[in-house]
């Protein structure tokens, strides 16, 4: 069983602590949940792509400007030298309070779906206020770079491994360049990783709050709602027979409405269909390109023999996903169809 080293709790003021447990959710960072007798708390340790100096001064920005705003998160706690990261020999960590809420890993209601928009809407006005220039060059959503690299890792992949994704990689190469973005999109302040994990809801389904907070940048909202639709309205990511739900996207996308009132222009809004199918395939190139260079994404290993074959059974699921959200896209437009009052 994994655990946090003891020369990296007592790198913080938290008091005694009682109990570590960890958290199996999660694709990227190592998270634990720790019990102290001065309250509970989060402890990551963070993976290398992610453990710069300037995300985490972006991620303590980012939750003291929440704090300020009323908008509840956790908050940021430094070490007892006043440090936002805590460096054990090769492994960098980062703690944070442990806000109470449950968390999710598939919408299990329309009205889940709803709250989950709504939080997003509010996030995202919130955030648009922030004035302040993010110090990370960790840019997520970049799809043409995605596409660029999917190409240099299958270029000469010959052998068994190559052939066995040849179809997957021509799809994707075939029909990506069609749901590139515009280049010209404002930028906002996005979360850059809405999956519905990274939303914390009470008892009652309601959405309290967002955490994982070390993505935020300035990036086009459109990446970000492309992204949270495709996850929320998606079944399990690595499943060969995923499909887009309809119903999920009206609820989701009517919460989101309402909430982003006065703030999501013309434009961007006539975009959110195309964006979905964009961030969809997008996702499933990295996982194809991490199939060949095997060295970013968690894998479980309850479940698949290797992290390349975890891999490509999320590829595979994102393809699905995507050819059902093709069938559906008449529909989709037609639940987003822009009205007269939008600006």
């Amino acid at each position: 069983m994994k655990t946090v080293p003891k020369s990296v709790l007592g790198a913080y003021a938290i008091g005694a602590v009682q109990s570590i447990t960890q958290v199996t959710a999660g694709l990227v960072h190592e998270t634990f949940a720790v019990k102290t007798d001065q309250g509970r708390y989060i402890i990551q340790k963070l993976h290398p792509v992610l453990a710069s100096k300037a995300i985490g001064e972006d991620f303590f920005a980012v939750t003291e400007f929440l704090r300020s705003q009323k908008f509840l998160s956790p908050v940021c706690v430094r070490t007892k030298k006043g440090e936002v990261l805590s460096v054990d020999q090769t492994d960098v960590w980062r703690m944070q309070t442990l806000l109470p809420g449950r968390t999710i890993h598939v919408i299990e209601s329309l009205i889940m779906a709803r709250e989950a928009g709504q939080i997003y809407a509010r996030f995202h006005k919130v955030m648009d206020k922030m004035d302040y220039r993010f110090k990370s060059k960790k840019i997520l959503h970049e799809t043409e770079k995605v596409y660029e690299a999917l190409g240099k890792a299958t270029k000469g992949a010959e052998g068994a491994k190559g052939a066995e994704v040849a179809q997957e990689v021509a799809f994707i190469r075939r029909n990506l360049p069609e749901f590139f973005l515009p280049a010209d999109l404002p930028l906002r302040v996005i979360h850059g990783d809405p999956k519905i994990s990274n939303i914390l809801f009470d008892r009652h389904g309601r959405a309290k709050a967002i955490i994982d907070l070390d993505t935020c940048n300035r990036r086009p909202l459109l990446v970000e709602l492309g992204d949270a639709f495709r996850s929320w309205c998606g079944g399990r990511e690595d499943d060969p027979s995923n499909t887009f739900s309809l119903s999920r996207f009206r609820a989701a996308w009517k919460g989101y409405e309402a909430g982003a009132q006065g703030f999501l222009t013309r434009r961007e809004r006539q975009l959110v269909p195309r964006a979905i199918g964009t961030i969809t395939l997008e996702l499933a190139a990295r996982f194809l390109t991490d199939y060949f260079t095997d060295n970013y994404f968690g894998w479980d290993a309850s479940r698949y023999p290797s992290r390349a074959s975890h891999n490509l059974a999320r590829a595979r699921g994102q393809i699905a996903e995507f050819k059902d959200y093709q069938k559906k896209l008449p529909q989709i437009k037609k639940i987003v169809e822009v009205q007269p009052t939008v600006r």
